[in-house]
Formats: structure tokens, sequence, C-alpha cells
């Protein structure tokens, strides 16, 4: 019997082989073997032993490759090997030129293979090796010529073969109908157990099924993709035929060169054709891993999958849920050396996905005044004061608004509604709330919305996943014997609640041993009587953000034991969310089925000076002009001395960098001088005259005055208006956008400022200003308000025409001429009026319409409830050049964690890294021998990971990326380039960003490895010295040399899987602390596990507390104007805490510093 051989380098083709091979086997013996069943060269040498035997009349090999020679070990010894025994070779590799070097049958056999490959399935299988025996046997094997499959088509358990308007015609039109998207190998290679199983899910849920097949991202003439599919067979006349897609696609349908190679940047291309559609599309996800280890990770959907199948779906506004199935290895029934690896379905995840879809479409089929809506609203810290909290937004306006809106599309609201959102938390707090103080046990059930008796609930508890039970059974005991009363007021079929508290402050100790707190039995009482009593058809979480998403269970990807999934379960989750927070956002998506409704950032404005510190400012100015470089005058002496007393009354001297004066004359002194006060008497020191404390105060109240600030908050649909729009625009375009000038830099250079100056010195007079630059930036910011207003009165309308443009001294938008004179005796900067006209011209154009736009967020939100598309856009901090990121109301998206740092990045984090190091040289000495810096998701997100890429530039380390702005790898900058000692840094990361980024936790660890790896001195290379003397450290201790380097190497921590935060706040919130030591020992607890390569955590809490105690400087990078350390007790928690661990375990305190760089032109620390 005629024996062939064949390799893939991929398992997809297994099932079809093993068919065609069960199929032959009374005429052909078939070897075969997968890239998994070789692991180095010696297995390639034993399976060419079976190929190569004459003894079993060996007559032909395959080799079919994937992604080169590499994918089959020890490759060039297989093709010398075969070529020795005489047995001949077809090399199948894409577009490789080795290939047809190497296969050793002549031209037309070999074509004649490649497509039968090609065309695949198991009939073009069956057919090649019946060709093959036929070419190169004995015998006589009739075969047929290779058959071309269908690229693209429909696909039924019950209608084999069925055509789309066949499949279509057996469907029931009161029913709504569900599309499954499916890769067409898996149709062609029979991989479709995962298929029929969503098809009877479907089916049982009241629902069509229309499972399509086809290569989402191939648009060939013989081909078609995913956007021929939904035109021609989704989308009729149109309107959608279907109510909701169920999509296993991996990469984006949307983004530039389909997915494959986004911009650094990660940009989507403009026209999403899934709008077109204008239905949800739910992600489903095919892991690659087994049910088994799927399950046994802590982790869930992590590495490659995380990004193919979670990150870039995002860019097309996919709801994102979970593993719908794994690769199960089947038995090997033909007995050919290798059995396939399919999608086997897991039943319970895929019964999740299917009814959430069906949620979804539903939506689409009842009347809105069927509809049952829940709108919760957050509540942190759970006291009266505090319900509605949401970030940016007034939440309670918001509400309203939405009410108005429900009302006007014929929800039903009982007749009544409140007409302001204060009216709206009159009401909610007349009733029964979280902060119940003041209610008397007997007015409970009164004033709740409705009671859940202990017995359903413990029918409630008992419907949940056995997992879950047990893990709420430990942390809170067995289901209390008592009732649960729910909060809120029902507005017809409307309800707005608050959502129930976390936990923690329900059992203050829990804050020092557990980050992953599980919900309390009050959480799962009031979700359950959500769906099961009130009868929700969707819930809306309003406002930025609650503690849903951030309950224990796998990071991404969960399973039925995670909190979040028995929590919200499959009820459609529509969550509005502030633009500039994608990292948590993003956390929502991905971890409770939320589709995002993004809404704007409050206006921001410049903070300007007010009471003693514009009386500085004046008094200083006064100076100035007096043209004061001594104190001779009476007027001059006396306005030094009220500098002097305004400093010491104001406590400015540390600011100012001044620690005395000498005496009343001109000079003050600096860090070296002894004495606390300015007005003190003589001390020695470094002198600084008083010219240059008046140009200090210049510079410090500067920073101050143009700081950008939050004008109160946004209520969504509510764009701004008169001033606030004035000030936002000005904002919007105070930095660079892409392609367009800086409103700011264009008006100074028309103005005759060097912008440079103005940033950087603002204490300094210019003489041909007549002013300082201080000054000179007051009337910047002046004229540019004034020129926006003047866009403002004619609605940012520009004419047609554009001939009349000013050439020199004016600048004309067609809608005005705006005369603007220079600054005393300034020359206009060459081409300023040309970039102002520039940016004038975009603010009319593209700022102030998409910031208009905001009108839509309600209606998004509304057409959501009515189960339509939420249209996909860009996230971060529209202030920091990011008007490209507007319009909001939609489904934001974030970035390819690949990707993470990207060159942009670098740039800025290099920068920083450098600005720290120096500032602690000069200030110390010498450079830290080891650095701890604070790194979060949502800041990664919106700069595209400057903390990485500063943790890297520290050790002096610089990433290396594909042409597709992926990082590939990192090198080590030479020490001469360097110039200073490589740095250690211990990286506390955030849950967010250990779930978001696990590949940037990568190449930290590469970085490290690599830097240990370098044949330099301790002295130059602190990463090596710690490594290395920890490792001896620990080996003396009785560890073994792999744990103890292993231990040594630690440098990323972070909470254990399914937790979040820093714990100290929550001590803080709880009253439970007495000391320093106190809140040092929940920041190490909570952070004490290591964030090793490829997403792994491991529990390190001693390595942790070694890593703290050698820590001399901690830095946190600040993006955005947009937020600052005041706005959440997570910067203190994070932050603060790091530095009381330091404090704590280095017996002294570390220095500290925050980089900003909310303008990336222009960092400072």
């Amino acid at each position: 019997m005629p024996t062939i051989g064949l390799y893939t380098a991929t398992e997809n083709e297994l099932g079809s082989v093993q068919r065609a091979a069960a199929g032959l086997a009374d005429d052909i013996s078939l070897v075969v073997r997968s890239a998994s069943d070789l692991d180095d060269p010696t297995d390639t040498k034993a399976f060419l032993s079976e190929v190569t035997n004459t003894d079993t009349d060996a007559i032909a090999t395959i080799f079919w490759l994937h992604g080169g020679e590499e994918s089959l070990p020890g490759y060039e010894q297989a093709v010398d090997k075969l070529a020795e025994a005489g047995v001949p070779l077809i090399v199948k590799s894409t577009g490789d030129a080795y290939a047809m070097e190497d296969t050793s049958v002549d031209a037309t056999t070999r074509d004649q293979a490649y497509e039968y490959l090609d065309r695949g399935g198991t009939s073009n299988i069956t057919n090649l090796l019946r060709y093959l025996a036929e070419t190169f046997g004995s015998d006589t094997y009739p075969y047929d010529d290779p058959v071309t499959l269908p690229t693209e088509g429909v696909y039924h358990p019950d209608h084999p073969g069925a055509s789309y308007d066949e499949l279509r015609s057996t469907f029931d039109p009161d029913r709504p109908t569900v599309a499954i998207w499916f890769y067409e190998s898996h149709w062609t290679h029979e991989n479709t157990q995962y298929i029929d199983a969503q098809v009877r899910a479907l089916e049982d849920n009241d629902a069509n099924a229309l499972p399509i097949f086809c290569n989402p991202a191939t648009d060939t003439d013989d081909q078609q993709d995913a956007e021929w599919v939904t035109d021609t067979w989704l989308i009729d006349d149109g309107d959608p035929i279907v109510d909701a897609v169920l999509s296993s696609f991996m990469f984006s349908l949307s983004m530039d060169e389909r997915g494959r190679s986004a911009s650094d940047e990660g940009n989507s291309a403009e026209d999403v054709f899934l709008d077109r559609l204008g239905v949800p599309v739910l992600q489903t996800i095919t892991t690659m891993r087994s049910r088994s280890r799927y399950e046994s990770s802590t982790t869930g959907v992590m590495g490659f999958e995380l990004a193919l199948s979670v990150a870039l779906p995002e860019f097309d506004g996919n709801v994102i849920t979970h593993p719908i199935s794994g690769k199960e290895r089947l038995d090997d029934d033909a007995g050919i050396g290798s059995a396939p690896k399919q999608h086997h379905p897991m039943t319970d995840r895929i019964d999740h996905a299917t009814r959430l879809a069906v949620n979804w479409a539903r939506l689409r089929y009842l009347e809105n005044d069927e509809k049952r809506v829940a709108v919760v609203l957050h509540n942190y810290p759970p006291s009266d004061d505090g319900i509605g909290t949401a970030f940016g937004l007034d939440s309670p306006e918001s509400t309203v608004n939405l009410l108005d809106e429900l009302a006007e599309r014929e929800y039903d609201l009982g007749g009544r509604r409140p007409d302001s959102g204060q009216a709206l938390i009159d009401q909610l707090t007349a009733q029964l709330t979280l902060d119940d103080r003041w209610v008397a046990p007997a007015d409970v059930r009164d004033l709740s919305v409705d009671v859940v008796s202990a017995d359903q609930y413990r029918e409630w508890f008992l419907d949940t996943d056995d997992r879950f039970q047990e893990n709420l059974r430990d942390e809170w005991g067995a289901p209390p014997d008592r009732p649960f009363a729910i909060p809120g007021i029902e507005f017809g079929n409307v309800l707005v609640t608050v959502q129930p508290p976390r936990g923690f402050g329900m059992d203050r100790s829990k804050i020092y041993h557990d980050s992953d707190l599980q919900p309390p039995h009050d959480y799962l009482a009031f979700y359950k009587w959500l769906r099961e009593e009130f009868a929700a058809d969707a819930v809306v979480h309003l406002g930025t953000h609650g503690s849903l998403e951030w309950l224990p269970g796998k990071t991404v990807g969960l399973n039925g034991e995670s909190a979040s999934d028995q929590l919200v379960s499959a009820l459609p989750n529509i969550y509005p969310y502030i633009i500039n927070n994608p990292g948590e956002g993003t956390q929502a998506k991905r971890r409770s089925y939320a589709a995002v409704v993004d809404y704007l950032t409050p206006v921001m404005s410049n903070a300007g000076t007010y009471d003693d510190l514009q009386e500085l400012e004046s008094l200083a100015e006064q100076y100035r002009e007096a043209g004061m470089t001594d104190a001779r005058s009476d007027d001059g002496e006396q306005l030094e001395t009220l500098i002097r007393e305004h400093v010491d009354e104001l406590d400015l001297a540390v600011e100012l960098g001044i620690t005395g004066t000498i005496d009343e004359k001109a000079d003050i002194r600096g860090p070296d001088a002894a004495g606390s006060t300015l007005a003190s008497g003589s001390v020695t020191g470094d002198i600084v005259t008083i010219d240059t404390l008046v140009e200090r105060i210049h510079e410090y109240l500067t920073d101050i005055k143009t700081t950008q600030i939050r004008m109160g908050l946004h209520t969504m649909s509510e764009p701004p208006i008169n001033e606030r729009l004035i000030e936002y625009l000005v904002a919007l375009t105070r930095l660079e956008n892409p392609g367009v000038p800086s409103l700011r830099e264009a008006v100074a250079g028309v103005l005759g400022v060097d912008y440079d100056r103005l940033r950087n010195d603002p204490g300094v007079y210019d003489e041909a200003l007549g002013m300082t630059y201080a000054a000179a930036a007051d009337i910047v910011y002046e004229t540019s308000c004034d020129l926006v207003e003047t866009l403002a009165t004619e609605n940012f309308e520009i004419p047609a025409s554009e001939r009349e443009a000013g050439p020199h001294d004016e600048v004309n938008m067609n809608l005005l001429v705006v005369d603007i004179d220079t600054i005393g005796d300034a020359r206009a900067s060459a081409g300023a009026h040309d970039d102002l006209r520039e940016v004038l011209k975009f603010i009319c154009t593209e700022a102030a319409p998409r910031v208009a736009a905001a009108e839509e967020e309600i209606p998004q939100t509304a057409d959501a409830l009515d189960g339509a598309y939420v249209e996909p856009g860009g996230s971060g901090a529209p202030t920091r050049g990011g008007v490209d990121l507007l319009p909001t109301g939609r489904n934001f998206y974030t970035l390819d964690p690949r990707k993470v740092p990207a060159k942009s990045a670098w740039r800025v984090g290099r920068e920083v890294a450098a600005g720290v190091a120096e500032r602690h040289h000069t200030e110390s000495g010498e450079y830290p021998e080891e650095i701890g810096i604070v790194a979060w998701g949502t800041p990664t997100v919106r700069t595209r990971g400057e903390t990485i890429a500063q943790v890297l530039a520290l050790m002096g380390v610089e990433p290396q990326w594909t042409d597709a702005g992926r990082i590939d790898d990192v090198e080590p900058i030479p020490l001469s380039e360097l110039d200073r000692p490589r740095i250690d840094v211990t990286t506390r990361v955030s849950g967010l960003f250990r779930d978001a980024f696990p590949q940037a936790a990568s190449v930290i660890h590469d970085a490290v490895e690599t830097v240990v790896e370098l044949d330099e001195s301790h002295d130059k290379n602190y990463i090596k010295k710690h490594v290395e003397t920890e490792t001896a450290e620990h080996e003396a201790d009785g560890m073994d040399e792999s744990d103890a380097r292993s231990t040594a190497m630690h440098r990323v921590f972070t909470t254990t899987p399914g937790g979040y935060g820093a714990g100290t706040n929550k001590a803080v919130d709880e009253g439970n602390w007495d000391d320093q030591s106190d809140l040092a020992s929940v920041y190490v607890q909570w952070g004490g596990y290591a964030l090793g390569s490829r997403g792994r955590v491991t529990d390190a809490h001693e390595a942790f507390k070694q890593r703290l105690s050698t820590v001399e400087a901690t830095v946190k990078i600040e993006d955005t104007a947009e937020q600052d350390e005041f706005d959440s007790s997570d910067w203190y928690a994070f932050h603060g805490g790091f530095i009381t661990a330091v404090s704590e375990h280095a017996d002294s305190e570390p220095a500290s510093y925050v980089g900003d760089s909310s303008d990336p032109d222009n960092v400072s620390i």
C-alpha cells in the first residue's frame, strides 16, 4: 500500500485530512504530523524515518508550511533526507520562492498539488492523495480534478447545502434574527460544532439563526469580504434583515489595511460599514486554549488573543463578550499519527452569549411603551450626598434629559418625571437610599421600590453558577435570613435607582487582605431583582464609573464564576462614559458587556489668579514697571518689602526655590541659605537678587494662571454655549492638533511674541515687547478668546471665497477682518498669519461642529435602547490636541496593546526620564539607583505608553518596532550615549493596566533580562547590581538558583487578578488605620503580586518589600490638564501609597516627582 507523508504547520486542515484518510484507509496509508507534534528536529527525524521507509512503499511527502521554513523544525535536514531517499517532495508555503526551489516534483504536478491544497476541504484532500498515488504509485487511483469550494455562504446544521434564499425562507418573521459570522476555513474543514451549538441556543431562545461564513478581510474577484456579506445578505433595500450579529472574526473589519497594520496611533478608517447595518455586533471569542486551561487561568483571554479578539474588534464598535469555544484535541480515529484540534463548544458560555444577543435584538422588536429600563446612578461614597457621582458629569441633569428623550419616544413614564436634576435628587432622597442612618426600620418597606424576601433571594442565589455561590459563601457566609430593600423611584416603566455598595465598609478588616473582595449578598439581590422582578429589558449605568466592572473574576473573557458575569448576566448594558477615560471605560466594555456612549469633558479654561496671589502679581508688576534693578528709592524699597512679606505670608519660599534674604536690601538667598523666611535677617548662601525673585514670582504665577481647570460639569446633550464654548474651543486648540497649528502659538507669532520664551521664561522682561513674557501670555490668551468670540458671533460660518485674506497685519476669515497689532516694537513671526488663518478655519469647520455634536449624546443612548449600533470613535484627552476624537456619543475604542509604547510615546517618555534623572542628580548630587513609578491603564491609552517608555528609558533600553508599529524587541542604549548609569525601576501598575497591557509588562521584563546580561560594572548598571546582589542573598537563604534569580528579577507589581486599586484609600475612607505603617501594610498587601512575562501573576510580597526598600525616588506622569491629583482618591492611593510604603521599608522618605506631559512638546518635571 503506498504511503504518503504530510506535515502541516497549522492544525486547521487536520479535520479534513482525518476524514480523507478514513475514506482511503483500504487504498492509501497516510503518515501525518502537525506543528504541535514536532517540538524539535529529533521529532522531525522520527517522522522522516516513517515517510522514507522503503518497507512502507513511501511515494511522496508534502510540507504544508505557514510563515516560512522555520515553521518546520529541522527543515533543511528534512529536505536533504527526502532527497537522499528519493522520495518526491512538495513544499507549500505562501509567496516564498524557497518552496518551489525545494519542491522536487515537476511543475505540473506541483501546481496541481498546490491547487488541491489551496481549495481545501475533505474532497480536495482526498483527491490530492489519490492524484499523488496515481502519479507516483504503481497502481491506478482514479481521482477528480480540484473543486472550487465556496469562500462565502450560509450554513445550517439542519439545512445542509441550502442557499441564502432557501435558508431565509425557513425563518419565522415574528422572531428576531441573529446572524452568526465565522471563518470560511472552519466551514471548509467542517470545524463547526461551536456554530451548531450557537444555532441551537438561538433557536431555543426563540430567534432565527443565520450563520454566514467568509474570509472577512479578503476582497478579490473570487472572494468576498465581510463588507460584501453585510451589504448583500444582511441589508435589504437599505434596512437590516437581522437584528444582531454574533461575530467570532478576529482583527478589525474597519481599520486601515483591515486591521493588520494599523497606524502608530491606532486610527481607524473614517467609514465603518457596520454603521450601514446599524445593529449590535457582539464579539465572541474562539480561544486557542482548551476549556480546562481557560478555566484554570486567572486572566481569561490574554496575549495575542487579547489584541486580536478583543482590542482590535473594539475599533468596530463591537460589544465584547467572552470565549464560546476552546481548542480540544480529538481522537486519531484514522490512525494517521496526528489528531486535529477543533473548536469545541462551551455550551454554558454559548447559552449566555446567545441570550445576550437575543436580548439586544428584542430591543428592536419591542414597542417603546412596553420596554422596561433601569437607570443606575453611582453612589460612592454610599451617602445621600454621593448619589449620582460621575466623573465630569452632572448625572442628575443628564438623567432628566434621558427621561425627557424617552418620553418623546413614547416610553411609558407613568405620566410623571422630574423637571430638574435637583428635583430628581429630592425625590430619590425622600425614598430609601443607601444612607439609612435616618430611616426607621419600620419605614424601610414603605420607602423602598420593593423588598426581596429571604426565600426569594435564596432561590435566586441557588440559580447562579456553583463556583460563584461558593465564593460568596466563603466571603460573606450563607444567604442571610433577612429581606433586601431596593432603593429608587419608578417612573412608569423606567426605574431610576442607585448601585449598591461594594462591600468594603461592611467589614473594614477586609481592606487589609482583600483587593478582590466578592460583592455582598445585597449586591446580587439588587441585580437579580432588576432582571427577575422589575424585568428590565436593558440597563443604563449612567456616568463614570460604578463598581460592577471591577468585581472579582477573570480579567478579560469572563466565565460563569466571574462576579460581573453573574450580576449583569444577559442584560443589555448601555454605559455613558467620559471620553478622556478610555482605560476604565474599556474595563466596563470588557467586564460588563457594555456598549459605551461617551460624553464630553467639562469645559476647560485658564485658572487665572485671585485674592492674595493676584495682589502679589500686581506688586511684582509694579516693581517691574518701576524699572527697579536695585533698591535705592523709597518706593522701590517699599515694594520690595511688600513683595517679601507677601511671599512669607503665602508660604511660597519653597515653591520659589528660596529660603531666605540677607537684609532689607535687594539680595535673596538660594537653597543653601539658612533661615526660614524671606523677612529674616542676614544669612549665608547663594545670592538671589530681588529681580530674580520677581522673575520667579512671574514664572510661578504664570504657571498657575495658564493651568487648565474644569469649569463645572458637563450635562449630556448640552454642549457648551456662549462664554463656555469660547473657553472650550480655545482650550481644544491651545496645542497643535494633527496637521493644524496651535492657536496659542499662532496668536503669539502674530503679536510678535517668542513662543518658546513665552512657555519657558515667563518671568523674563522683553525690551521689544515692553513687558514680561508672563504679561504677554495674558494678552495672547485674551486675544485668542476675542478671536474665537468673533467667530462665534458669525456662527462659525465661512463663505466660499478666500480671495480677501489679509497678507500681513490682519487675519481674514472671509467673514471678518481682525486687526491684530504686534505688541510694542515686536515683529510678527514669519508665517504666523497663515498659521492663524489655518487654525481659525479649523475651529469653524472642525472643532466647533464636533463640540456641537455633543447634543447627540442622549439620543445615541436612547438609540442604543432601541437596539441600534453605537458607532465607534476614538478616545483620549480632547484638549491634548485631540479635536479629532470628537464628536462624542460614540462607543470608544483604545489601541492595539502590542504597540505600547508607540514611537510618539517614546519621545515624551524618554524626555521625562531624562528630566527626572537630571533633576535628582542636581538636587542630591548623584543619580538614584532605583526609582518607583506608577503606571495606570487609562493614561497608557491616552498617551500610547509614555510611562512605559519612561521606565525603559531610565533603564537605558530602547524599543524596536516593526513596520506595523508593534514592539518586536528591545535594544540597550550604549552607555556612551546614555551618559549616566542605567537606573533600576520598580513599577506599580494598576489592575486595569494588568488586564489591558500584559504585553507592555513583558517588554519591561525583556528589558530587565537584557540589561542584566550586559558586560557592565555595577556602578554603571544598577539593575545588574541589584539582581546579582539579591540573587546571591536569596541563594544564601536556601533558595535554589533559578527561583533566586527570578525573584530578584521582579520589577512590575500589581494586585491579584480580579482585584483593583491600591487599598490605601479604602483604609482612609473607612478610618481603619492608626499610623503610616498601617497604610504601608495595606499598600504592600494589595500590590505585592509580580506581573511577569505573558501576563503571569505570582504572589511576591517579600520581593515587593525588597524593591520598596531600595527605591530612592517615585514618579508619576500626569498627561492631561483635564484631570489632576485632587480629582480622585486613586491619586493618593497609588502614588501617595507608594511614597508611604517606601518610607516604611527604606527607612527614609523618597524624593517624589510628577512629570507633566500635558503639552507633549513642553514636558516638565
